[in-house]
């Protein structure tokens, strides 16, 4: 990356302070102590090339607080976060406005990855030698119309075919392609150029899951996908753990291995139509993948490696389909040398037959195997159990200062956890907390005499418990649930009774569902994981939070087992060094919904019992917002009728 150099130097209060340059360029700036207090820690990082764990409560401004640091070093950053929001937040809104602010002259760029981007040699190729339904040579039709305008090449700027769309996959920029290809910026090719600019970038924004595919290269020693930095940031870095481990592992499906097929057949149809023994192999291989999956059974059900071993027939269809991949590699080096197309699905299933032997295996201790399956699919996973020598391995070669936050880092003000998973356990630690007045602003509503969520009529119970509640706010409520089965348990239950709007999470786009939640009367949005966390609903829209029970991993995940077993053998108690931790960081995104801003106010409704039975409830009650905890229904409809400030009879509860 190419430094650039200030047009002016400017310190923090410059920007930032009372009569600083933000406070002219954004309407309604005010200072506020703990955003210029980390933003001088973060500067401190960037001078000593330290590493930093840094929980900045919702409010405080973290995303300001290291951006300007950042800027005013001048030096090369790398950002990566876990959403496309907060992407599209930093490059489109918060970078352009801090880097005049600043008078900074450096460039900001955004780079995904390679599946985002599309490759005009693909499109020909799609559009001259494959058969199409009549739907997708539309699509086609307007990819082709928009490559002609577009100077990124960004799926994202392609509104009229859908996000996930098939047809969109025969088009991309995918790695063995490029490999195959050698493409230069020069050819016209989209990626190289956006690789260009992004070295030439001050600010670099990417994503966890580009940035861990880059260590996960690094790691094997195959180069590198983004440019060096001085720098590196992560906002969201709470998911980095996770997102880390889905790449220093890997993922096999059976989507992928039928695509693979698909895409030999069409390549030695192209490139080698004389080789028909390739397209025989690929009936073979595609045959062995049904009869894999067939072993499998027709129900959802996970897999442990312990429970597979002992499936013969599993064992015996599984080596038949590495060895028909196997052949597939065997045949197609014979060919490889006759077009670009060949060559490229040559080294995928040369990819492929190397995991597909590693899986079958792996007899790592770190590294458990596993399986997803239903009637039509299947995913081969080998998953790390801890990433922390991986990925303190790779910090330590690369360098420069290294910045994590989050509004949720830290277990009862303790960063232990987050550290350990990562190998951060020699890094500083600080914490900013929230600036709402959450005694003022919010409550807790914990009702007594509920079941155990094990009880069968749990959700119905929890509903009638959280009914009153929904009338008095009128709607305007998230209901939380940690699995699909209860939400659509719930929504079968509302749907009776509830005369305003149910919006159900995966029935529109997320972005959709928040959009009308925004715009309607007497709205109930129901949502699992992915509403927890990322989403932001200001002001009067939404009054009330209701979480059905503390978001414990399903204890017969394979991931889940394996971890604590692993702990076990290093004579650590699974519950407490993994389950519960992992339980407080997500109860806190859920509980973060309820107050974005300092006009809010509401009830946050917590119906899980073992929350005041169970010892380690207590763990849970004091990592959440200092909200009073309320017992009487009556006090918290109170509380959502007013709109104003907590009584003092409530307060003292």
């Amino acid at each position: 990356m190419v430094a650039h150099t200030k047009s002016e130097p400017k310190t923090i209060e410059h920007v930032m302070g009372e009569s600083g340059a933000l406070s002219e360029l954004v309407e309604g700036y005010s200072p506020r102590q703990s955003q210029l207090d980390m933003a001088h820690e973060v500067q401190q990082l960037i001078e000593s090339d330290e590493t930093l764990l840094a929980e900045a409560g919702t409010g405080t401004g973290k995303t300001f607080a290291y951006l300007v640091p950042a800027l005013l070093s001048g030096k090369q950053i790398i950002i990566s976060t876990a959403t496309k929001t907060l992407q599209e937040q930093l490059i489109q809104k918060d970078l352009p406005t801090l880097l005049k602010a600043c008078g900074v002259k450096g460039k900001a760029r955004l780079l995904k990855g390679r599946d985002n981007y599309l490759c005009p040699q693909r499109l020909e190729i799609a559009e001259t030698t494959e058969q199409h339904s009549r739907e997708d040579w539309k699509k086609l039709a307007l990819i082709r119309d928009w490559s002609e305008k577009t100077l990124q090449g960004d799926r994202a700027e392609l509104e009229h075919v859908p996000e996930n769309d098939a047809i969109w996959r025969k088009v991309t920029a995918r790695l063995e392609f490029c490999q195959a290809a050698e493409c230069l910026s020069e050819s016209g090719c989209f990626y190289p150029k956006v690789k260009e600019q992004a070295s030439e970038a001050q600010i670099l924004v990417v994503n966890h899951h580009l940035f861990c595919a880059d260590l996960s290269l690094r790691e094997q020693g195959f180069g590198e996908l983004l440019p060096d930095a001085d720098v590196y940031i992560f906002d969201e870095a709470h998911q980095l753990p996770d997102i880390a481990a889905q790449f220093l592992g890997f993922t096999i499906s059976r989507g992928q291995l039928e695509e693979l097929t698909r895409d030999i057949r069409h390549a030695q149809k192209t490139e080698s139509p004389d080789s028909q023994e390739i397209s025989d192999l690929c009936s073979g291989f595609d045959e062995k993948i049904k009869s894999l999956n067939d072993t499998l059974g027709k129900w959802e059900k996970r897999w442990t490696w312990e429970q597979l071993e002992k499936e013969a027939l599993f064992q015996a269809e599984m080596k038949k389909l590495i060895n028909q991949v196997g052949f597939l590699v065997e045949s197609l080096k014979v060919i490889v040398e006759r077009g670009k197309q060949l060559n490229a699905v040559y080294k995928r299933a040369k990819d492929i037959e190397s995991q597909l032997a590693e899986w079958n295996a792996s007899q790592s201790e770190n590294k458990i195997r596993w399986i997803e399956s239903s009637q039509a699919r299947f995913k081969l996973n080998l998953t790390p159990l801890s990433v922390a020598n991986a990925f303190s391995r790779q910090r330590e070669q690369i360098g420069g200062a290294w910045l994590f936050t989050s509004a949720t880092l830290s277990v009862r003000n303790k960063f232990d956890y987050f550290a350990n998973r990562l190998g951060l356990a020699e890094a500083k630690t600080a914490t900013w907390p929230s600036p709402f007045d959450y005694p003022k602003q919010g409550l807790i509503y914990h009702p007594i005499g509920l079941p155990e969520p094990r009880n069968p009529d749990y959700i119905k119970i929890c509903l009638r418990a959280a009914w009153p509640l929904l009338k008095a706010s009128e709607g305007r409520a998230f209901m939380l649930f940690t699995s699909h089965r209860a939400l659509q348990e719930a929504y079968a239950i509302l749907k009776q009774h509830w005369d305003g709007k149910l919006l159900v999470q995966g029935e529109l786009p997320k972005l959709t569902l928040l959009n009308q939640f925004k715009l309607c009367d007497k709205v109930i949005l129901l949502g699992t994981s992915s509403f927890w966390e990322g989403v932001d609903v200001k002001g009067e829209a939404l009054r009330l939070v209701v979480i059905d029970r503390i978001p414990f991993a399903p204890p017969d995940d394979p991931i889940v087992q394996a971890r604590e077993a692993y702990l076990k053998e290093k004579g650590l108690n699974g519950f407490i060094n993994f389950q519960l931790p992992e339980a407080v960081i997500a109860m806190k995104q859920g509980a973060g919904r309820l107050i974005r801003d300092t006009e809010d106010s509401g009830v946050l409704m917590l119906c899980d019992p073992r929350l005041s039975s169970k010892q380690y409830g207590t763990v849970i009650r004091d990592s959440l917002p200092d909200f009073p905890w309320v017992y009487d229904a009556n006090k918290a409809i109170a509380k959502l009728k007013t709109n104003g400030q907590v009584t003092e009879e409530i307060k003292t509860v």
